[in-house]
């Protein structure tokens, strides 16, 4: 062989195995994970909603959805499993921040911090060569202790708290200074024209459009909608104008025949009876009805901002050639969420009427959703969110851990629903199997759901085999279409109770009168998962929402106290004067 020959040969050799790598890392998708927050299971139009989410819908229908796709039914123990694969305790995050008691912390399992040393999805990525963005809620523990630049992320633009205003830095629970927002671990003011959904859309693509084209990249784009406050550009919220007049029960009912329709549960599901505390619609005034329907449309308009600023970066991948490469993963944390803005009893409400005006906002019925609001859907529009289960976040009924989720993207053929169970825990190896990252399965309490994804298989879980989940007391645990499960308190009573979702996924009927030894063996499993993940259980009497409001009271009182204190004087001086004025009266009358 002439020598010119030999030398041309061992030249493209060697320029082959010096391109093989990056053939391979140009071969490997791009990871878009879209974390909404608080989206019931029926709030994308997909699912069932009348909310317009066409950029959602379109996802679904090139890929698949997931009918049993489960959470916790807290935000920051969702994110906590999400980010690293592990169950929340494993990873310190037990419950919220805002939830834990001191006793708690004391325990590995309630830290509230991680080490230097945890890893992620973007740890792992980025060793393997992806560029890593996050943009949006992050809300792990301890504020400011967690951030995303110390566990693998490249760039990242987050909100460090449950949640906060859309608008500015409002903070939505009463006693807090404002919400604390990092770019890359340093802390920021937001800009004037802040609106979340358009901003973090926006730093996103910023950043995709700042990195290495010819590398891949994992972006996690977490929406502050659907939590409170729950805020949306006006020309948003007037595109429902009648849509939810029918009020909660009429709709829930819609939605739960229409959840048939669409194959997403049994034919023989049936609502749960609402708790007690929920109103009937018919019971409120038609003033009353237009405020609450008003609340709803808010909802509405913020789901559809999100998903027009979803459409927008697909929109900017696409004319950027990438879309077609890029895994696009959309879910939520959690159910809905049901708190009110409102307190039963006058004196509550006055107190913290004036504290939110201290802080700024406006709670008028005319400003709901606009800058300045602190608007929250209620119950029982998130009873309708979650239709057609039972309860919603904060709780382990179907409502407050089964959310929508959606895939697609390369390898992924359309294929309508997916009906085999899908813990949350499970997208951190589906994302490093969807990557070609090796990893050692044993170590997660998540597994790859991969092979569902590409048509190997149907189910990644076999029917005998379980997951579980705790947070704050509300636990549930999952084998084949069975289900054991505990509500904490104050809509629940801390009994368990079992299921066959299989015909009753609204929970309406507990069978374990009928299949005690089913339950007593299940029950046995739920308490080897406590053990093995580290769950300390509550005292009798203690529960998420008790401790969340004795962490207020003391915030809010060591805030406030002169105007407490003012308030409380005053208070006390009237009625003084009405007992004098009483005494005074009754002398006159009868003596």
């Amino acid at each position: 062989m002439p020598r010119i020959v030999q030398i041309c040969a061992s030249a493209m050799i060697a320029a082959l195995l010096f391109l093989a790598p990056t053939v391979a890392q140009e071969s490997r998708p791009n990871i878009l994970l879209v974390v909404l927050d608080d989206a019931g299971f029926m709030d994308f139009g997909a699912y069932g909603s009348e909310t317009r989410t066409p950029n959602i819908d379109a996802l679904a229908r090139d890929g698949v959805m997931f009918s049993r796709f489960y959470t916790s039914p807290f935000c920051g123990p969702s994110r906590a499993m999400l980010l690293t694969g592990m169950d929340n305790h494993q990873v310190g995050m037990g419950t919220l921040v805002e939830t834990v008691s001191p006793e708690l912390r004391q325990y590995p399992g309630y830290s509230m911090t991680w080490d230097d040393g945890q890893e992620t999805i973007a740890t792992h990525l980025s060793d393997a060569g992806y560029q890593t963005f996050v943009s949006g809620k992050w809300g792990i523990g301890e504020v400011g202790a967690n951030l995303p630049d110390r566990f693998g992320f490249d760039r990242s633009y987050v909100m460090d708290a449950t949640g906060g205003s859309n608008y500015d830095q409002s903070h939505y629970l009463p006693g807090y200074d404002r919400v604390d927002w990092f770019e890359d671990g340093a802390r920021i003011s937001l800009p004037d024209d802040f609106y979340s959904s358009r901003s973090l859309v926006d730093r996103l693509i910023g950043y995709v459009d700042e990195g290495d084209p010819d590398r891949p990249f994992f972006a996690f784009l977490s929406f502050q909608a659907l939590h409170i406050p729950v805020q949306a550009p006006l020309s948003f919220i007037e595109g429902y104008n009648g849509v939810f007049d029918a009020g909660w029960d009429v709709i829930r009912e819609q939605r739960r025949q229409r959840a048939i329709e669409l194959g997403l549960v049994p034919p023989t599901t049936q609502l749960a009876p609402s708790p007690q505390a929920h109103r009937a619609w018919e019971e409120l005034s038609p003033e009353d009805q237009a405020v609450a329907a008003r609340l709803m449309q808010v909802n509405a308009g913020m789901m559809e901002a999100a998903d027009h600023h979803l459409g927008r970066l697909l929109a900017h991948l696409d004319a950027a050639g990438r879309l077609d490469n890029t895994l696009v993963i959309v879910t939520s944390d959690n159910g809905a969420e049901a708190a009110m803005m409102e307190l039963p009893g006058a004196l509550a409400n006055t107190i913290v009427g004036g504290i939110r005006r201290l802080e700024g906002y406006d709670t008028s019925p005319e400003n709901h959703g606009l800058p300045g609001s602190l608007t929250a859907i209620g119950p029982e529009w998130a009873s309708v969110s979650s239709a057609p289960f039972q309860l919603y976040k904060f709780y382990a009924g179907e409502g407050g851990l089964r959310v929508p989720l959606v895939i697609a993207g390369p390898g992924i053929a359309p294929s309508g629903i997916q009906r085999g169970r899908v813990h949350i825990a499970d997208l951190m190896p589906t994302m490093l199997d969807a990557a070609g990252i090796p990893y050692d399965a044993s170590t997660y309490y998540g597994r790859s759901f991969m092979p569902v994804l590409t048509g190997e298989t149907e189910m990644s879980y076999a029917e005998d085999e379980s997951f579980a989940f705790e947070v704050s007391g509300n636990a549930a645990l999952y084998r084949g279409n069975w289900k054991i499960t505990r509500n904490a308190q104050p809509r629940g009573d801390s009994h368990w109770r079992l299921y066959d979702l299989s015909v009753d996924p609204g929970e309406t009927t507990d069978l374990s009168a009928n299949h005690p030894e089913l339950f007593a063996d299940m029950l046995a499993e739920y308490r080897s998962y406590s053990q093995e993940v580290g769950v300390v259980e509550p005292a009798p009497g203690e529960y998420a929402m008790k401790q969340l409001t004795e962490n207020l009271i003391a915030r809010v009182a060591a805030k406030y106290w002169p105007y407490l204190l003012a308030f409380l004087l005053l208070l006390a001086g009237t009625g003084y004067g009405i007992f004098r004025g009483v005494r005074f009266a009754a002398r006159r009358m009868f003596g």
